[in-house]
């Protein structure tokens, strides 16, 4: 398998855009991420799929906690603080923050929060999945505009009026 090849395709996959934070130590930490999938909804559940070279990786690992922030398009700014390792200890200056039950971060204005805890991990390669229960959930807003990544860029997608269907 061609390994740039395959890169090349999965930039073809449009994503929504997460920020995954966590508390460890006392210290909070994250990451943006677009692999993010829900697994089952009994018990309610999440899974991230994070690289063993992440700074976040070994405190979401330790913590066992980790918080799903799905942004919203108007979160580009913050999406890019996140993904740069420049002023890691800076990140959380933006953005308002509060906390549901972990204790892990949750982005107010984010369009939910999905606070979990770690059930299981499962290594595998250069990553580590996390697959965690929901323990609490908060929809910040009604704005359903998801920032998306494709082709190495943040996109928006057009949010057609909803139309009357004539029957």
């Amino acid at each position: 398998m061609d390994v740039d090849r395959f890169k090349l395709g999965m930039r073809r996959l449009a994503s929504g855009v997460s920020l995954i934070t966590t508390l460890a130590d006392g210290n909070r930490h994250g990451l943006v991420a677009t692999a993010v999938s829900s697994v089952t909804g009994e018990p309610p559940s999440l899974l991230i799929c994070v690289n063993k070279n992440a700074s976040a990786h070994d405190h979401i690992s330790r913590s066992g906690i980790y918080c799903v922030n799905v942004l919203p398009e108007s979160a580009q700014t913050i999406a890019a603080r996140f993904s740069s390792a420049m002023d890691r200890e800076k990140r959380f200056e933006t953005g308002e923050w509060e906390v549901l039950e972990t204790g892990a971060p949750a982005l107010v204005g984010s369009l939910v929060s999905f606070d979990c805890e770690v059930r299981e991990t499962l290594s595998y390669k250069s990553h580590t999945i996390f697959i965690a229960e929901i323990v609490a959930t908060e929809i910040w807003s009604s704005e359903t505009s998801p920032l998306v990544y494709l082709d190495g860029r943040y996109r928006q997608i057009l949010i057609e009026p909803e139309m009357a269907i004539i029957a």
